[in-house]
C-alpha cells in the first residue's frame, strides 16, 4: 500500500494520505467467475437487515461483485473478515463509481459504515495479494434524518433577532451537505457559537449577510467546534457542513449586547487624535479589533526628549508603533498575546504619530505616553552625516569606512552588527546607531533584502522571541547578537525535523541544473503537496519567478524572497538539508546523495526549507495557527496562498463545478500558474486530499494532464471526471 505523504487541507490540519486505490472502472481483470463484473454481480435484493456470504478471491478470481438495493435512507454497514491473505473491499454507486474503500493491510478485517440514500449499490471484494476465503456481512437499517435547516442561503432556517441563547439539533452528511441558519443582531453584541454532539467530523462557519466567511472552526474528528466574536448590528448566517461521514449535531448560538466602544482615536494619519505638545504623562483608553483596525495619535515635541510609551490592559493580542511625521515606522513593540508592549526612545523636536493595531481578536487597551525634556549633550560641530547622527565612535568610524563606496552590503552590515558586540554587550547608543543606519538605508543604496534582514535584527521580528533568541534591547549580549546574525544572514537556525531519525547534512551541487522545470519537483515524506505543486507550475509557466526568488550570497547560503500582501520579505538558508541515515533526501528531493554528486539541483529543497523557516515570522501560516520554525509547520495548505506568497501575484480559487470546460482549456493555454486540489474523494488515478499541477490539455482524447508532485503517479482525466471529483482549480491572475 502507498504510504507517500501528500496533503492539502482547506483550513489548517494535515490529513491522512489515501491508500493505493485500484481504478474505479472495472473491466476484465484475471479469470472471471460468476460474480466478477458489475453486470454479473450476485443480487442480494433489497437490503433491510443483515445478510452474510462466504466466497473466495485470488490469482484466478481477482474480484467478486454484489448488488443490492436500499429502499429508503439507511445506516449501511459492511464487515469483511475471515481472511488468510490481504483482500480489500469497496462500496460502489449504481454506475460503479467508488463511494468508499477499506484497505487495511494483511489479514486485518475491513469495514465500511455510511448513511446511504435510497437507490442501487454494489460491493466489490478484491484481492490485494495472495489467495483467501472471506466472510462478508452487510446490513442496512432505515433512518429518518431530521433536516430542519435550509441547504442554501436563500432557504436558511431563520432564527430571527438573536439576543440570548438558542439551540438546535439537526443532521449533515452525504445527502445533506449544508445546513444554513440566518439571524439578525440588533446592536453590537458578543456572539458565541458551539457545535457538539458529533459522531463524525463536521465543521462550522460564521458568514456575513452576503455569504462571505467571517470565521471558521474546523477541529478534527468529533471534537466540538466553537466561534466567539464581537459582531456589529446586521444580518448573518451560520453554516454547518460535513467534513467526513454522517452525523447528528447540536448547535447553540448566543448574542449578548455590549455597550459600543467610543472610538476617540482616528483611523488614519490625517484623522489622528491630536495629543498636542507632549511634556509629561498622558493616558488614553480605546478599542481595536475586526471593525477598527487602526488607532492613530499625533503629538509634538518642543525639544529633545526621552519618550516612553506603555500599551497594556489587553484581552487579545494588539501591537504598537512609533511613527515619524511622514508615517515611517521608527520603532515597534509586538509582544505576543496579552503581554504589555512598550517603547522607550530619545526623540528630537518634531511631530510624531503612535499607531495601535490588532494582531488577533478584539480588545480594549490603555495607552500611556510620556516625554521628559533632556538637555542635548554638547558636541563639536559635526563635520559629516556620521558624526551628526551616530553616537558610538567605533560604529561611526566603521560605517563611514564601509560606506565610502556608496553602499552598505550584506557583509558590511554583518561587520557593523559584530562591531556593536564590543565589551560583550550592545549598549543603548550602539542599538540606537544600528536602528539609525537601517532607517537611512536609502542613503547607502542598501539592497532590499539586506535592509529587511538587518531590520529583523535591529528592530525585531516575531520570529526572534519564538526562536528563543529574543529581540535586541539595550544590554543584549554578544551571544544574542551572534544568534540573530546566524538566523537572518547565515541561515544556521534550521527548521525542526519531523523525525529523530533524520539529520541535516551539507549537500553538494548547484542551485539550478539545466534550467528550471516542473519535473524538478519530487515531494517525498512531507505533507506539503500544495506548496510543491505550486512551485512545479511556476517552474513550468513562469520560471523567472523561481530565478528571482533566490539570491546566492557566495558563501554557501542563499537568501530567499517571499511576498506578504505584495511586500517582499526574506529568510536565509544554508546548504544543510534533511537526510536519512544513507544521506538521501527525506523531504523535497534534489537528485543524488548529500555529498556524492555535483549534479544535485537544490532549488526545490531550499525553497521548501525557507518556507518552513518563514512560518516563524507569523504571517505566512496564519490560517493554520502553526508559527514555529519547523517542517511540520508547513504541512497542509492551499495553492492560491502559495501563488501570492511566492510571486506576489493575485490568485483565484474556483470549484470546477462552477466553471466551463472552455474556461479551463483557456487557462491551460494561457501560461498562467495553474493547479488543482482534490478533497472530496479520489478515483480515475487521482489521489484524494492531494494537489496537482495542470500542465497540458490533449484535444485528441479530451484529457487534462495532472502532474503529481511525487514525481510519479501522474494522471490524465477528462472534463467529466474532473466534475465527478469536484476538483478545486486555483490559478494566478
Amino acid at each position: 500500500m502507498d504510504t507517500s505523504t501528500a496533503l492539502i487541507n482547506p483550513i489548517s490540519t494535515g490529513l491522512t494520505p489515501v491508500a493505493n486505490d485500484p481504478s474505479s472502472t472495472y473491466v476484465g481483470l484475471g479469470t472471471l467467475g460468476n460474480y466478477d463484473t458489475l453486470s454479473t454481480a450476485r443480487n442480494i435484493g433489497t437490503l433491510s437487515g443483515t445478510q452474510s456470504f462466504t466466497d473466495w478471491v485470488g490469482s484466478t478470481d481477482f474480484q467478486d461483485f454484489y448488488s443490492f438495493n436500499i429502499g429508503t435512507q439507511s445506516n449501511f454497514s459492511l464487515l469483511l473478515n475471515g481472511l488468510s491473505a490481504d483482500a480489500d473491499v469497496q462500496l460502489l454507486s449504481s454506475t460503479g463509481t467508488v463511494i468508499q474503500s477499506s484497505t487495511n493491510g494483511g489479514t486485518a478485517a475491513d469495514s465500511i459504515t455510511r448513511t446511504l440514500s435510497a437507490g442501487n449499490y454494489f460491493v466489490r471484494v478484491y484481492r490485494f495479494s495472495g489467495n483467501t476465503n472471506y466472510n462478508l456481512s452487510v446490513n442496512a437499517t432505515a433512518v429518518v434524518p431530521v433536516d430542519n435547516a435550509g441547504n442554501t442561503l436563500a432557504t436558511a432556517r431563520n432564527i430571527g433577532t438573536l439576543s440570548s441563547t438558542q439551540s438546535f439539533t439537526d443532521w449533515v452528511g452525504s445527502t445533506d451537505s449544508n445546513d444554513f441558519y440566518s439571524f439578525n443582531i440588533g446592536t453590537q453584541s458578543n456572539f458565541s457559537l458551539l457545535l457538539n454532539g458529533l459522531s463524525a467530523d463536521a465543521d462550522v462557519q460564521l458568514l456575513s449577510s452576503t455569504g462571505t466567511v467571517i470565521q471558521s472552526s474546523t477541529n478534527g474528528g468529533t471534537a466540538a467546534d466553537s466561534i466567539t466574536r464581537t459582531l456589529s448590528a446586521g444580518n448573518y448566517f451560520v453554516r454547518v457542513y460535513p467534513f467526513s461521514g454522517n452525523t447528528n449535531y447540536n448547535l447553540s448560538v448566543n448574542a449578548t449586547a455590549v455597550a459600543p466602544v467610543v472610538d476617540n482615536a482616528g483611523n488614519t494619519l490625517a484623522t489622528a487624535r491630536n495629543i498636542g505638545t507632549l511634556s509629561s504623562t498622558q493616558s488614553f483608553t480605546d478599542w481595536v479589533g475586526s471593525t477598527d483596525t487602526n488607532d492613530f495619535y499625533r503629538f509634538d515635541l518642543g525639544t529633545q526628549s526621552n519618550f516612553s510609551l506603555l500599551l497594556n490592559g489587553l484581552s487579545a493580542d494588539a501591537d504598537v508603533q512609533l511613527l515619524s511625521s511622514t508615517g515611517t515606522v521608527i520603532q515597534s513593540s509586538t509582544n505576543d498575546g496579552t503581554v504589555a508592549d512598550s517603547i522607550t526612545r530619545t526623540l528630537s523636536a518634531g511631530t510624531y504619530y503612535i499607531r495601535v493595531y490588532p494582531f488577533s481578536g478584539n480588545t480594549n487597551y490603555n495607552l500611556s505616553v510620556n516625554a521628559t525634556a533632556v538637555a542635548p549633550t554638547p558636541t563639536p560641530t559635526p563635520t559629516d552625516w556620521y558624526s551628526a547622527n551616530l553616537r558610538d565612535t567605533q560604529i561611526q568610524s566603521l560605517t563611514r569606512s564601509l560606506a565610502a563606496d556608496g553602499n552598505l552590503s550584506r557583509n558590511d552590515m554583518i561587520s557593523i552588527f559584530r562591531d556593536a558586540q564590543d565589551g560583550s554587550v550592545i549598549d543603548a547608543n550602539e542599538l540606537t546607531d544600528l536602528r539609525t543606519i537601517i532607517a537611512n538605508s536609502s542613503r547607502f543604496t542598501m539592497a532590499d533584502h539586506v535592509r529587511v534582514l538587518s531590520d529583523n535584527i535591529a528592530n525585531g521580528n516575531p520570529a526572534n522571541p519564538r526562536s528563543g533568541f529574543g529581540n535586541l534591547f539595550a544590554g543584549s549580549s554578544a551571544t544574542q547578537m551572534e544568534n540573530l546574525i546566524g538566523k537572518w544572514f547565515l541561515g544556521n537556525d534550521r527548521p525542526d525535523l519531523t523525525s529523530s531519525s533524520y539529520s541535516y547534512r551539507s549537500v553538494s551541487g548547484s542551485l539550478f541544473q539545466n534550467g528550471i522545470g516542473a519535473d524538478d519537483i519530487d515531494q517525498n515524506a512531507l505533507g506539503d503537496c500544495y506548496y510543491l505543486a505550486t512551485l512545479s507550475s511556476i517552474a513550468q509557466e513562469q520560471p523567472s519567478y523561481i530565478q528571482n526568488m533566490f539570491i546566492d550570497n557566495g558563501d554557501n547560503t542563499f537568501t530567499v524572497r517571499f511576498f506578504n500582501n505584495g511586500v517582499a520579505d526574506y529568510v536565509t538558508v544554508d546548504r544543510f538539508l534533511p537526510t536519512n541515515s544513507s544521506g538521501f533526501a527525506v523531504y523535497a528531493g534534489w537528485g543524488g546523495g548529500a555529498s556524492t554528486s555535483t549534479n544535485n539541483e537544490l532549488w526545490v529543497a531550499l525553497a521548501e526549507k525557507a518556507y518552513a523557516q518563514l512560518a516563524e515570522s507569523g504571517w505566512s501560516r496564519t490560517y493554520s495557527g502553526t508559527q514555529n520554525n519547523s517542517y511540520a509547520a508547513i504541512e497542509g495548505g492551499w495553492m492560491d496562498v502559495v501563488i501570492r506568497q511566492v510571486t506576489g501575484l493575485s490568485a483565484t480559487s474556483q470549484s470546477v463545478n462552477n466553471m466551463t470546460q472552455s474556461q479551463l482549456i483557456n487557462l491551460v493555454n494561457s501560461n498562467q500558474i495553474l493547479t488543482a486540489g482534490f478533497v472530496y474523494g479520489g478515483g480515475f488515478g487521482v489521489v484524494d486530499r492531494h494537489a496537482y499541477t495542470i500542465t497540458a490539455y490533449n484535444a485528441t482524447n479530451g484529457t487534462f494532464y495532472l502532474r503529481n508532485p511525487w514525481g510519479s503517479s501522474h494522471a490524465n482525466v477528462t472534463w467529466s471526471q474532473l466534475l465527478s471529483l469536484r476538483a478545486i482549480i486555483q490559478w494566478s491572475n
